[in-house]
Order: structure tokens, then sequence, then C-alpha cells
């Protein structure tokens, strides 16, 4: 087939060629073979214009593919406009030169079809009337039917509140959703939602689990041991209270003791006393003394039964860090119930296909509490295993598991560390990364994990968490947001042109 360039020059080399021939003078040589040329012309000259019709095709298909991502890659519900972004695209990649004389798009099976025809006008062919050569061109994109899991893990402390990062989270939350509404059965979508701050929270679960654990009172001296009665405040893991001890007589001040109770990764309980001596009866006008250690023993660890709705803390060291399943059986793999909980931080919710609940939930998101991005990852990792308390993974043996954490800050509390050793909170995160990056699919691929920088946080720490360097993103702007969890939902529907 001639084609392009190549085409007009040959055409040319037998142009001349006719001319010699018709300049000869053999007989009526010159008449007849001037008459047969005519054909001629037209066979070669129609191929040309065959071929310049097929390399505008070409074009035009292009831009046809280009429509078809588009308005496959379009999250919203209006259908109108979705048929109005595809056809800019489409004749923003066309050939101003071609005649378009019909688009169209439609829904088929799960694909998005996207048909256009067009005419080109000939050089040759017009000598016989044929004056243009219609063609059409079809491009179809479909999303893969592997059904995905995925996790959403979100940063839902105090910070989280200012330069509209929680308005605009939630916003690209269901835009993200939106993205999976229409999926086909074949490519089941699941989605669970991991809020955290330094604990997360439950709503009815039915687990086996670890009470807090409590100062035993017979092991502390006075005055301590007078203000510890069995579950009180500042006796028991993860709280703090004041107790007021009243008018000293011999310092003629005012006494009143704050106690607070944290562990050990080894399983150590240990209560606080700070003593503050008063000039005024209101316990104002104050003096600090040094903290006192006044209990420290191992814990013990108690097991609980039944429905809880509450927040839990980080697990027992490794397991704070690995998808583990809790056995029942073995008390050191199991959650542990918190005494002290924010009402503001949401219930977790496993994984779904109910976008519609996943929205409501995302829209009671409140900001509260300091941060804790391994007990995050760790519930995100639960969320995608099929055990309690997050039932409901795929059963499918092509699902994929993808995890989505998003944070503004860094490390501040986890049941250990505060902010004056977060580094070693990192170290917890690193290592919580880490297992979830060691998941596996069914068919051995690898669990997926993007990580979401919004405007501060370690970026060392979760550019290292992502699964690589295509996998983090850093949002400088809140408003970024949205954008950036259509990047991510796009990539994890893994659109592709099947025609």
């Amino acid at each position: 087939m001639i084609s392009g360039h190549d085409g007009k020059v040959a055409l040319g080399g037998i142009f001349d060629s006719l001319g010699r021939f018709a300049a000869a003078n053999g007989g009526n040589f010159g008449l007849i073979f001037g008459l047969s040329a005519v054909p001629l012309i037209l066979g070669i000259g129609g191929a040309v214009d065959y071929s310049n019709a097929l390399r505008e095709k070409s074009s035009v298909q292009a831009a046809a593919d280009s429509a078809a991502l588009t308005a496959a890659k379009y999250s919203g519900n209006d259908e109108k406009a979705r048929i109005e972004r595809a056809d800019m695209y489409f004749k923003a990649n066309l050939d101003p030169d071609i005649e378009v004389q019909s688009t169209a798009l439609k829904k088929v099976d799960g694909s998005w079809v996207y048909d256009a025809t067009f005419s080109m006008p000939t050089a040759f062919l017009g000598l016989i009337s044929i004056d243009k050569l219609d063609m059409a061109v079809q491009s179809v994109v479909k999303q893969s039917d592997t059904p995905l899991d995925i996790a959403l893990v979100l940063d839902s402390t105090g910070s989280m509140e200012y330069y509209g990062k929680m308005t605009q989270l939630k916003a690209a939350v269901n835009l993200f959703l939106d993205n999976f509404d229409d999926v086909s059965e074949e490519a089941k979508v699941q989605v669970a939602m991991i809020p955290f701050d330094y604990q997360i929270r439950i709503d009815d679960a039915n687990m086996t689990m670890l009470e807090p654990p409590k100062a035993d009172c017979r092991f502390l001296s006075e005055p301590d041991k007078g203000y510890c009665n069995s579950g009180d405040d500042g006796f028991v893991l993860g709280t703090g209270e004041t107790y007021y001890a009243g008018r000293d007589r011999s310092s003629h001040r005012y006494i009143k003791y704050y106690y607070t109770a944290s562990d050990t990764p080894d399983q150590v309980l240990k209560i606080t006393r700070y003593t503050y001596s008063c000039k005024k009866r209101t316990y104002s006008d104050c003096t600090i003394s040094d903290a006192s250690l006044v209990y420290s023993r191992d814990e013990t660890l108690t097991k609980v039964y039944g429905n809880y709705s509450g927040c839990i803390m980080d697990r027992l060291q490794p397991y704070d860090t690995t998808p583990d399943v809790a056995v029942s059986s073995d008390a050191e793999t199991l959650y542990t119930r918190s005494a002290a909980c924010s009402s503001s931080l949401q219930p977790v919710v496993g994984l779904t296909d109910d976008f519609d609940g996943l929205r409501t939930a995302v829209a009671k998101l409140t900001p509260s509490g300091t941060t804790n991005i391994a007990i995050g990852v760790q519930w995100g990792m639960e969320a995608l295993t099929s055990a309690n308390p997050l039932q409901g993974a795929n059963s499918d043996t092509r699902t994929k598991k993808i995890m989505v954490v998003l944070t503004d800050g860094d490390n501040t509390q986890d049941r250990w560390y505060n902010s004056s050793d977060s580094a070693s909170i990192d170290d917890r995160t690193e290592l919580a990364c880490s297992s979830a990056k060691a998941m596996t699919n069914t068919d051995g691929s690898d669990l997926e994990l993007y990580t979401i920088r919004v405007i501060e946080g370690n970026e060392t720490l979760l550019q290292n968490c992502a699964t690589d360097a295509g996998h983090y993103y850093s949002v400088k702007q809140a408003s970024e947001l949205s954008a950036v969890f259509q990047d991510i939902a796009e990539r994890v529907k893994r659109l592709r042109i099947v025609s």
C-alpha cells in the first residue's frame, strides 16, 4: 500500500512516464495508452486517497481513546457533564481538518464505549464523483475486573481542624468512593475506613479483649493508697486524675495530687504522682514538686468478653505492628480496651460495598486528639484480614489489597511514648508499615500502600512507609486532596483500552 510522502513520489514518477509515452510517435500507441491510463491513474490515486484516510483514522482513533478514558475517569453523577468532558477531550486531540459527522458515548457491560464517524476529502477519487471517504472508529475502555479491598487510614487528630483539611478530606473521600459506584459484579470493590488519633474506636464489637491494666492498691503506700480504688482514674492505664488533700496544718498550704498511669513495652504498670502545694483554698497559686513514681509492678492481663463499644489502645508489642490475628487463648495477642476515650473519635468501619453508609460515616469525622500513625496502619492491616473484629475481606482469590494512609502531622503519642520520644513512635510506625507492605494477595503479589502527607508531617517516614516513591504524595494545600484521591482511584481501578 502506498501512503504519505512515498505515495506522492511514486505518483510523480508515474506521471513522468505517462508524459513520455504520450509524446511517442509509434502509430496510435499514444492515443491507446492515453485512454488506458485513466483507470490506472484512478487506481493509484485512489490508493493514495485511502492511505491518507487510514493515516487520519489512526489520529481519530487516538482522540476517541482519549475521550473514552476521560469518560471512564469521570467520577461525578452528571452524565451530561461526562459526555461534555469526553467530547472536549476528543476535539482537543483531533486534527481540525477532519470533518466529524457524529460522536456518541454509552455504557455497555461496565465498559465505556465512544463512537465517532468522520469523512476525509479525496484528491483523486473526486474524478469519479467520490469527493470524500466516510469512516468510523470505536474506543472501548474497561476497568479491570479484579476485586479490590481498600483500607483508608485517615488521621482524625485535632490538627486536621485547621486550613480546611478535614473539610477537604471529606470531599476527597466522597469523590474517591464515586469512582466505584458502578463497577461490575466481577470487580467487587470494598472499602474500609480507619479514623485514628492516638487510639482507634470500635462500635459494638464482640470479641475477647484485655481490660486496661490497673494498680493493685494493696501495694501502694499512703497517701496514694487512700485515693486508689479499683478502677479509679489515675490508677488505670491511660488515665489521669487530680485528688484534693485539703489544708496541710504544718505548712498552712492546700495540697492536691495528680496521678497518671502508664506502662512500658515490657508490661510494667507505672503510677506517677505530682504534688501541688497551693497558697489559696481554691488550689491556685501552686508550686509543683518533681514527679514521684509511686507504683511499678508487672501488669496482670485480664480477659473480658462480650460486646464492646469504645476506644482501643495499641496491642502489646510486637503485635502492635503486625497483622497477626488476635487469638482468644493467647492474651499477648489480644486488643486492650481503653479507659479513656474521646467522644469525637469516630468508629472504624470494616470493609463494605455500602458506599452510602460509608459516606455517612465520613461526614461524622471530627478532629481531636494526638497522633499515632502506627495504630492506624495496624488497624488498616486488621481491616484487610478476614478475622474478627473487622470481618468482610473478599473471598475471591483474585482480590488485590490496597491501603491509603493519610496524616497531617508528626507522631506525638501512643501507649508507651509521648511527644518527648516521638522517635520511638516513629520506630513502631516503620515496623507497622513494613508489616503492611509484606502482606500478600492470594496470587503472591504484594499489598499496595499509598501515603499522603497533608502540609506537615515526617516526610522521610511517610516516603519510606509507601510501597515506593510513586505511591507517596505530598500535599501543600488541603484543596489538592481531591486530585490526589482521584489519581489513586484511577490507578487502582486499572482502566485499560480493550478495543
